[in-house]
């Protein structure tokens, strides 16, 4: 990440307004105000849930997607899926982003949801799909902490 100290760290319960509106937390909130003049953009994820890019990381991501081989039919799959649904997401004064109905729903998140920072990014979790994820990785700890040690965490 190239702006400083900030990255997106913790987890946070928040709420989905009936207008589709959620309050970003304060802290990422802050940092999106400062490093990308207010402005977010979200997509869905392969994981069910929804990921949230500040302008600078979303425009390094593309800059990384750019290299991959289209003609791969993997790549060019993941690209559609990734870019289409891709949506430019401005704070209001009070801090919310008004998250669009398909990724709402693609997501399943309506209400309660968990709020996820993950260094240069941030997800938005259904709560229920998060626990399962917190359970999958406890189950899988042994073999997710072999697979870091051969990447040399």
């Amino acid at each position: 990440m190239t702006w400083g100290c900030g990255v997106f760290l913790g987890k946070y319960q928040h709420t989905i307004d009936s207008k589709g509106r959620l309050s970003i937390p304060v802290k990422f909130r802050e940092f999106l105000n400062s490093y990308s003049n207010g402005t977010v953009i979200i997509t869905t994820d392969l994981d069910r849930c929804l990921a949230a890019y500040p302008l600078q990381e979303w425009n390094l991501m593309t800059e990384k997607a750019k290299k991959l081989p289209t003609m791969d039919k993997g790549v060019k799959n993941f690209l559609r899926f990734f870019y289409s649904r891709a949506t430019e997401c401005p704070l209001d004064k009070q801090g919310r982003v008004l998250l669009p109905p398909p990724l709402r729903e693609y997501a399943q998140v309506d209400g309660d949801v968990v709020v996820v920072g993950i260094e240069n990014r941030f997800e938005i979790w259904n709560p229920q799909k998060w626990q399962e994820n917190e359970a999958l990785v406890t189950e899988n700890s042994e073999r997710i902490q072999e697979a870091l040690a051969s990447l040399g965490m």
